[in-house]
């Protein structure tokens, strides 16, 4: 079972797991959720960068 809904706004953390200096999260959308046998959970839309990307569940933070 995923984290995420379809259409649910949250932060994405292209940094996750590395000691990045600064803020580097980005506003995304959870477009699709990817089928269990794919290496990505999600693909999501960064809005600030209008960017399509498949991302793991890891890097993705709630909004709430």
């Amino acid at each position: 079972m995923k984290k995420y809904k379809v259409d649910e706004w949250v932060m994405f953390d292209p940094f996750v797991g590395y000691a990045a200096e600064g803020n580097f999260t980005q506003k995304a959308v959870i477009l699709n959720i990817c089928p269990e046998d794919d290496i990505y959970d999600y693909e999501i839309y960064i809005e600030e960068k209008l960017q399509f990307k498949k991302v793991k569940e890891e890097a993705l933070l709630s909004l709430k």
